[in-house]
């Protein structure tokens, strides 16, 4: 969505999730809740060789600051456990705001079509997530934290995702352009870390051992998938192998067993030679 539409707050709302830890939902949510913002002047998009303003600027990083602050009292209030920050969903979130404000867009997926768990699972190459949500709001640069969280928590599906239980890390991301601040959170549900980071060009001797976060998790399978789910390779054991040797590459799933449950965990981007 560009940003030439006449609104005062965008809020901008992903949420995967499913029984099993499956993700699988999508949705995405405009609202314009009663926060007084001045609206910025300035909406067109930058030309070509056009000089950025975008910084990270001292008051944004304190705004990420003290929203991650913000989130954690909501929780706390609503009885739910804290999150931990996690560096790569920070990153992340930082990068997706500054390329919304670059060029001049508001939206949970990059106009070339990749996803922030797309970009999440680029840049991490050994966390393994089983449920990720966003929420996304831009607004005025003198807004506060506390109305920042306010104006994401008017809407039911950011409210859903800054007070879910199943989430235990998270990531904030903030920077500042034409009057406007351009604010990205990122959640997620971590069930493990492999031992060792797996290369982006994954090989037969590469690892898949996990340190899982919970006890009894046992691996059951393992299968790369390329962006729109579909499998594209499978097998079992502690090693990526491609008994056809044609060459692939996709996103690393890991499904486990937890009792009688089926778990599918979602790791890294990799290539198989």
């Amino acid at each position: 969505m560009s940003l030439t539409q006449n609104c005062k707050i965008c809020i901008v709302t992903i949420m995967l999730q499913a029984k099993y830890r499956v993700l699988s939902l999508l949705v995405l949510a405009i609202a314009a809740p009663g926060v007084a913002l001045s609206e910025p002047s300035s909406t067109a998009r930058m030309s070509p060789g056009e000089s950025s303003a975008t910084t990270v600027s001292p008051e944004a990083s304190k705004v990420s600051s003290l929203l991650l602050r913000a989130v954690t009292a909501e929780r706390q209030g609503a009885g739910v456990s804290p999150l931990s920050e996690h560096q790569t969903l920070s990153l992340v979130a930082e990068m997706h705001a500054r390329d919304m404000a670059r060029r001049n867009y508001a939206a949970d997926v990059s106009p070339e079509g990749l996803t922030l768990m797309d970009f999440v699972r680029q840049a991490d190459r050994q966390t393994l997530y089983s449920s990720f949500g966003t929420a996304i709001a831009i607004v005025d640069a003198e807004t506060s934290a506390a109305d920042v969280l306010a104006a994401l928590m008017s809407d039911p599906f950011n409210a859903e995702n800054v007070l879910r239980p199943g989430f235990d890390h998270v990531g904030i991301g903030a920077v500042e352009q034409d009057g406007r601040l351009y604010v990205v959170q990122l959640f997620a549900r971590v069930e493990g870390q492999l031992e060792q980071p797996l290369p982006v060009n994954a090989g037969a001797a590469d690892s898949l051992r996990v340190d899982f976060a919970e006890p009894g998790m046992t691996p059951v399978s393992w299968s790369v998938s390329d962006g729109s789910g579909a499998t594209l390779l499978r097998g079992s054991g502690e090693r990526i192998r491609d008994p056809h040797g044609a060459g692939i590459e996709g996103y690393l799933d890991l499904d486990v067993a937890m009792g009688m449950d089926v778990y599918t965990l979602r790791g890294p981007y990799v290539r198989v030679n």
